[in-house]
């Protein structure tokens, strides 16, 4: 009896291959399902979260971009409420404000703080004279101004009322006020404690300039037909996004009195 029950542990050269093969596949199942398990998982999910860099530099709360923000760290949401807060006219005044940024995280800001420098705020200075109460309500028509009041009342460097005005000719007048963001060298500073000073009359319609006309504008002024118009974009191409008064009325042998009309109606050089 003692042979029979022996015979069963008797395996053959490949039944013992398969038992070695079967063992391991089993082994391996088991720490796979350890390793696996859901609490490591997240544990792991967790240590890549905390060791994600944030790439900390010197940065001005009143002037950094987005994409900037983005890479100290900053969610996109906060981000937003950021670049939104300043649009409204706020403003960074202390180190410690950072910390009044709805939703940004106190460790975050924690680690913020130290590399915030507020370099725009002596620039207000030249703005002082707004704190006084006979210049707080004053307003200001971008689109009638000259230069001479935008110096008495913005008190803006010369070089940069001669930009504004000259991109007020480019388009033909300001639609928006936010348009004077495009202006080069007006920072963004001034930019926005002079805008809950800075109107455009809703009435104002902005006259079309010749140099950047798409074909329905061209199209409105009801002068031209299709064909013509198309010519009119090919010239303007052609020629560094120019074509002069001139260059239309021979060109398409305009009667004097629809040249003349045509000139009051666009920004065109002769």
């Amino acid at each position: 009896m003692s042979h029979l029950w022996k015979a069963y542990f008797i395996f053959s050269e490949k039944e013992k291959k398969g038992i070695i093969v079967l063992g391991c596949i089993l082994t391996t199942s088991i720490l796979l399902s350890f390793l696996m398990s859901p609490q490591k998982q997240s544990v792991s999910k967790n240590a890549k979260v905390n060791l994600t860099p944030i790439h900390l530099f010197k940065f001005d709360p009143n002037t950094i971009d987005s994409l900037a923000a983005l890479s100290l760290g900053i969610p996109p949401k906060q981000v937003k409420t950021l670049i939104h807060y300043r649009e409204k006219g706020g403003r960074f005044y202390k180190k410690e404000d950072i910390f009044k940024l709805y939703g940004l995280d106190k460790k975050l800001a924690e680690k913020l703080l130290p590399m915030i420098e507020l370099s725009s705020i002596p620039n207000t200075r030249k703005f002082e004279r707004y704190k006084n109460k006979s210049d707080v309500f004053w307003k200001m028509d971008i689109n009638t101004a000259d230069a001479n009041e935008w110096s008495t009342k913005t008190k803006l460097p010369f070089h940069i009322i001669q930009q504004i005005i000259q991109y007020k000719n480019h388009l033909g007048g300001f639609s928006s006020v936010k348009q004077l963001n495009k202006v080069y060298g007006l920072g963004d500073t001034s930019y926005q404690l002079l805008r809950p000073h800075l109107i455009v009359q809703k009435n104002f319609k902005a006259t079309l300039n010749s140099s950047t006309m798409n074909f329905e504008q061209w199209k409105s002024l009801g002068l031209f037909d299709d064909q013509q118009i198309f010519q009119i974009l090919k010239i303007r191409k052609q020629q560094a996004g120019q074509i002069t008064w001139r260059h239309l009325v021979i060109l398409f042998d305009l009667p004097q009195n629809q040249a003349l009309w045509l000139k009051t109606q666009i920004v065109i050089s002769d």
